[in-house]
């Protein structure tokens, strides 16, 4: 086959899922049953493709997601002009949302006749919508523009300490240790910042949406596949750990044991008024002085006399104070903050961004979705159940049994259900209609840049 006709067939696996080298059993590495079948599939179409795996760290973590989107894109760029702008991406789970990333910051749709990807594929893919609140925009414009004058300033300064010494105004003797010890570290961190800051501006002007296109990903999913209706449960899923009045509910007993703490104080100190010797204490004295015209005893007495009164109002006054008006002004941020923390865990929210909207469709580019269905779809939904059912089978007499995690049964049992063969999510790469589907549309992509 000519130049012309050979492609890169970059791959992006999912989350929790990686590997030490490109070559392997894996379904993104070189030589694996999968990749061999997209090759040969295309060899018959006419392309020749050479396999490129992105081995990012897979972890559940927006940054994770943003660093392989980084490495992804530094690749396109490598092998556009190697393979002549062939360079197709087939990308699986949080795989897919590394390809959206990486689309978006080469600006995929907007360089007719310049692209650096010919195709997308994306398969299981939970796509989210990725936004910056407008304070987080307006400072890391504001750190850009900060970043941008210490530059010059650095630049500047050190151009003219560098005349000083040319000149002999300054000796290198005596200040060149010092002046370049600090140079160093007003550059090194001076990088730091001015990196830190290149990086946020490249999310404030990420592309929001781009329908003008002819460009757009094909999302390949199943119905039933457990990742992406997890997500949108997790999503729609009303999390309010404190519910309406929750907090003046809960009120009453700190109120009666605040009310209880009073009242003893109180009683104590009306009991101790009550002897005759609370005279001579100066502030005992006082008291006596305002309850009881500078009778102890009586002051001592009006004291007992009001515990009562005492212990309603603390009780009160704790109850709306730390009840009502905290149920009313607090408990609806701290439920959003609650909720916003669980579901930023499901997410892999680490940082200012928020991920929302979980779709089949990928919120920046136009998709075009392949819902599966027919034998393939059923065959998906086949080996899944049969290999629930094995499990539960084998750990069947775990579930009941007082004391089982004595063997760490039901600990083998949570791990097991996470394996390969065990969900949809993870097992669309075992059937060759997958291959057969992704390098057709390959091909079809490829034709139409020759």
């Amino acid at each position: 086959m000519s130049d012309a006709n050979r492609i890169a067939i970059v791959t992006v696996h999912g989350t929790g899922d990686t590997a030490a080298e490109p070559a392997g059993p894996k379904w993104f590495q070189q030589g694996s049953v999968f990749t061999e079948q997209v090759r040969a599939r295309l060899a018959i179409r006419g392309f020749a493709a050479d396999i490129v795996p992105i081995l990012w760290s897979g972890a559940n973590s927006a940054r994770a997601r943003e660093a392989g989107a980084d490495e992804l894109a530094d690749t396109i760029k490598r092998l556009h002009g190697q393979y002549k702008g062939q360079v197709h991406i087939i990308a699986h789970s949080h795989g897919g949302n590394v390809a959206n990333e990486a689309a978006a910051w080469l600006r995929w749709g907007r360089r007719p006749g310049k692209e650096r990807i010919a195709s997308i594929t994306t398969v299981g893919t939970p796509f989210f919508k990725l936004r910056t609140g407008a304070a987080e925009r307006f400072a890391g414009l504001a750190f850009l523009g900060v970043s941008v004058l210490s530059t010059i300033l650095f630049l500047m300064a050190s151009l003219v300490i560098a005349t000083l010494f040319a000149t002999g105004d300054m000796s290198l003797q005596e200040d060149g240790l010092f002046l370049g010890v600090l140079g160093l570290i007003v550059a090194v961190s001076l990088y730091f910042m001015l990196r830190l800051s290149l990086q946020g501006y490249r999310r404030i002007t990420r592309p929001t949406r781009q329908t003008e296109t002819e460009e757009a990903i094909q999302a390949i999913w199943h119905r039933n596949d457990e990742a992406i209706a997890f997500l949108q449960k997790i999503e729609a899923m009303p999390i309010s750990p404190f519910p309406r009045w929750a907090w003046l509910r809960q009120s009453r007993n700190a109120a009666i044991v605040w009310g209880v703490r009073a009242v003893l104080l109180v009683s104590f100190i009306g009991i101790v008024m009550c002897v005759p010797a609370a005279s001579s204490s100066p502030m005992l004295a006082g008291l006596a002085q305002a309850f009881g015209d500078g009778d102890a005893a009586l002051a001592g007495f009006l004291l007992l006399y009001l515990t009562p009164v005492v212990f309603i109002g603390v009780y009160l006054a704790y109850r709306l104070v730390f009840g009502l008006l905290s149920d009313a002004a607090l408990r609806p941020g701290a439920n959003k903050l609650v909720e916003g923390a669980l579901k930023g865990m499901a997410f892999g929210r680490d940082g200012d961004e928020v991920l929302s909207d979980v779709s089949t469709a990928s919120h920046i580019l136009p998709t075009q979705e392949v819902v599966l269905e027919g034998p393939l779809a059923d065959r998906l939904q086949a080996n899944a159940a049969r290999a629930a059912a094995a499990l539960i089978e084998k750990y069947r007499w775990s579930l009941f049994t007082v004391g089982a995690d004595t063997n760490a049964a039901l600990t083998d049992l949570a791990a097991d259900a996470m394996t390969w063969d065990s969900l949809i999510h993870t097992t669309y790469f075992d059937h060759q209609e997958t291959a057969e589907m992704i390098a057709d549309h390959v091909a079809v992509r490829a034709a139409l840049r020759l």
